[in-house]
C-alpha cells in the first residue's frame, strides 16, 4: 500500500467506524427482534395446540350427539317438524337465512335479479337477508306477482301478492326445500325416508316388478270461431272462449287430435321421449301419454303415466314441472296451434295459460281447489 492509499484509508476511517457502529446496533435490534419472534412463536405454538385439543373435543362431541339425536329422537318425518328443528339449529348454522335462500334458487332456477329486474336496479335486494330474498323468490315461483308500469318509464314495478302456502304445490316444495338445506347443514340422517307417491296397480310385468298407473289434472281450454256466429260486434265476430264444462261436448275431437299430433318416436314412450331431467324419474317414468278426462261435469287434460315402483314427493314434483314445460313449450304449443273440426266451427285448443293453471292428482284435484301455478321459462329440452 503506497502513501496515497495509506493517506486515503486515513480519512475514510471515521465513516467507516461510524458505519459499522450503525450496522452492529441494527445487528442487535433484529436480535432482540428475533428473540421476541421466538418467544411469540412458542406461545402462538401452546394456543394452537389447545386449540386443537378443543377442537378435537368439539368434533366428539358432535359426535356423540348426533348419535344421541339418532338414537333417541323420532326421525323427522312431516314438514313441521322439519321446519321446527331447521329454526331451533338456524340461530347458530344459519342466522340470516341465506343457507334456505340458496336451496330454494337451485331447486327452482329462478334468478331473482333478472326475474325483478326494476327492483334489482334500485338496489332493493342489497340490504336483504336470506329469508326476506326468499319471500320475493316464492312469489315468483308460484305466480303471485302483479306487475305495474312504473309512471314516465317503460319499465314494470312488481306488486307481491300472498303465496297460498296451504296448497298441496306448496307445501310438496317447501318439504323439498326444507330436506334439502337440514341434509346441507348436516342432518339428513334425521330425515325420515320419503316416502312414494300411491298410485293405482294396474299390471303386473313380470311377478318381482310392479306398474302402476298416475294421472295428472290439468285445465284446459279452447278458442271456437263459429261456423255461423249468432252475434257480432262492433269488431266484428268474436270467437267464443271455452273452458271446463263448456269443452265437455268437444271430447272426441280433442282426443282425435292428440292422436293426430302423435309421432312415431313417442310410440313407446309418449312425452318421456324428450325428458333430460333427474335419472330416478327418467327411469321410474316408463311413459307419459296424453288424454282428456271429464271430472265433476268438466272436462280436464290428463298425462297418463306409467310409473314403476312409485314416487317420492319430489320425483312427482319434477315430473309435475317437466309436464307443464311440455304443455307451454313443447307438445302444447304445436297442438294449440292447429284447428280441430267441430258441427260448431274451429276449435284451437290450449293445454296451457299463463293465468289460472295448476296440475294436480285425482286426489289433489277432488279434495283441493285449483292454485295458480308460474309460468314456466320458455325454451329448454322440449319437443
Amino acid at each position: 500500500m503506497g502513501p496515497r492509499d495509506m493517506l486515503q484509508a486515513i480519512r475514510e476511517y471515521p465513516a467507516a467506524c461510524a458505519r459499522l457502529e450503525t450496522t452492529q446496533r441494527e445487528l442487535d435490534q433484529a436480535q432482540k427482534a428475533l428473540e421476541k419472534s421466538e418467544l411469540e412463536c412458542h406461545r402462538l405454538g401452546g394456543d394452537c395446540s389447545e386449540v386443537r385439543s378443543r377442537l378435537r373435543f368439539s368434533e366428539k362431541k358432535a359426535e356423540a350427539l348426533q348419535a344421541a339425536l339418532d338414537a333417541y329422537c323420532p326421525k323427522l318425518s312431516s314438514l313441521a317438524e322439519m321446519i321446527r328443528f331447521y329454526e331451533t339449529v338456524s340461530p347458530s348454522l344459519d342466522p340470516q337465512g341465506f343457507t334456505l335462500f340458496r336451496a330454494a334458487k337451485k331447486m327452482t332456477g329462478i334468478d331473482l335479479y333478472s326475474y325483478f329486474a326494476y327492483e334489482d336496479s334500485c338496489g332493493m335486494f342489497e340490504q336483504m337477508d336470506g329469508c326476506q330474498l326468499l319471500r320475493w323468490l316464492t312469489a315468483a315461483r308460484f305466480g303471485a306477482v302483479d306487475w305495474e308500469i312504473v309512471t314516465g318509464t317503460c319499465y314494470e314495478e312488481a306488486i307481491l301478492r300472498e303465496v297460498d302456502t296451504s296448497a298441496p304445490e306448496y307445501l310438496a316444495f317447501e318439504e323439498k326445500l326444507y330436506r334439502k338445506v337440514l341434509e346441507r347443514m348436516g342432518f339428513g340422517t334425521l330425515l325420515a325416508p320419503e316416502e312414494p307417491v300411491k298410485s293405482r296397480e294396474i299390471e303386473v310385468i313380470p311377478v318381482e316388478e310392479k306398474i302402476t298407473e298416475l294421472k295428472l289434472y290439468s285445465p284446459l281450454s279452447a278458442v271456437l270461431y263459429e261456423e255461423d256466429p249468432e252475434e257480432e260486434t262492433e269488431t266484428g265476430f268474436e270467437p267464443l272462449i271455452l273452458s271446463g264444462y263448456e269443452l265437455t261436448g268437444y271430447q272426441d275431437a280433442i282426443r282425435q287430435g292428440i292422436e293426430d299430433e302423435r309421432l312415431p318416436d313417442e310410440e313407446e314412450r309418449g312425452l318421456m321421449t324428450y325428458f333430460d331431467g333427474d335419472k330416478s324419474v327418467d327411469e321410474k317414468v316408463i311413459s307419459v301419454q296424453m288424454d282428456v278426462e271429464e271430472v265433476l261435469g268438466s272436462l280436464y287434460a290428463v298425462a297418463v303415466c306409467q310409473i314403476r315402483d312409485g314416487l317420492s314427493s319430489g320425483e312427482l314434483e319434477e315430473l309435475k314441472e317437466y309436464c307443464v314445460s311440455q304443455y307451454a313449450d313443447g307438445w302444447g304449443e304445436s297442438y294449440e296451434q292447429r284447428s280441430r273440426k267441430t258441427e260448431d266451427g274451429e276449435l284451437y285448443v290450449s293445454f296451457w295459460k299463463p293465468d289460472g293453471f295448476y296440475i294436480c292428482t285425482k286426489e289433489e284435484l277432488e279434495t283441493a281447489k285449483a292454485h295458480v301455478r308460474p309460468r314456466p321459462q320458455r325454451g329448454g329440452h322440449v319437443r
